[in-house]
């Protein structure tokens, strides 16, 4: 059964000729839709289908498609180009679930990184601080003009909410820290406040 997406967490009604995406080995021409987990399934969107989930060319090294003899040199060269492409040098952006590390709980925060096409209103993707290093020197193989990034701090520890100890030491806690960040970057970001869902306490160990 396939998973349910929010609607924000699906880029719909994108279209490839064949020279990407396979379905069950053989070279896929048609419709298709990309979630936020950076998976692929064919057709416009979930509710139309038809659902089959499709592989990018890099995951089928070793397809039976790929070796058949019969294969069209033209098919053949171009899926070779395309799984000699690296993550950094994917066509688009690609997904990146972050997990912080031990040095920064110890810091007490890590930076996150995010990337959407300027003409999408909803569409975002949590991409590496890598991918977002590339992108800002121009180094990532998609073209960095139709996409935007941003960045936020987020507190991994402390209070989870705010607590004044004194009338001076007033320590702001770890759900306000990374909700005003969230929202004062999601004024120039639109779809990223989404994409968040209220999750101000995500990879976060407080200590109260």
């Amino acid at each position: 059964m396939l998973k349910y997406y929010p609607s924000f967490r699906v880029k719909t009604d994108q279209k490839t000729t064949g020279n990407a995406l396979l379905l069950n080995g053989v070279p896929y021409s048609g419709d298709y839709y990309q979630t936020y987990d950076n998976k692929f399934y064919s057709g416009p969107n979930p509710i139309v289908g038809p659902n089959e989930e499709l592989k990018p060319f890099e995951n089928y090294g070793n397809s039976d498609y790929l070796n058949a003899s019969n294969l069209p040199s033209s098919v053949k060269n171009q899926f070779l180009r395309q799984t000699n492409v690296t993550k950094t040098q994917a066509l688009e952006p690609l997904s990146y679930y972050p997990k912080p590390t031990v040095e920064d709980y110890t810091r007490g925060y890590f930076i996150r990184y995010f990337i959407k096409k300027i003409n999408s209103k909803g569409f975002v993707t949590e991409i590496s601080s890598e991918e977002y290093n590339e992108f800002v020197n121009g180094t990532v193989r998609y073209d960095v003009s139709f996409y935007l990034v941003t960045q936020i701090f987020w507190k991994l520890t402390g209070d989870l909410n705010t607590k004044r100890y004194s009338q001076y030491d007033i320590r702001l806690g770890i759900i306000e820290v990374n909700k005003k960040n969230t929202d004062d970057a999601g004024k120039n970001f639109l779809g990223l406040i989404e994409f968040i869902g209220g999750e101000y306490t995500k990879f976060s160990r407080p200590t109260t």
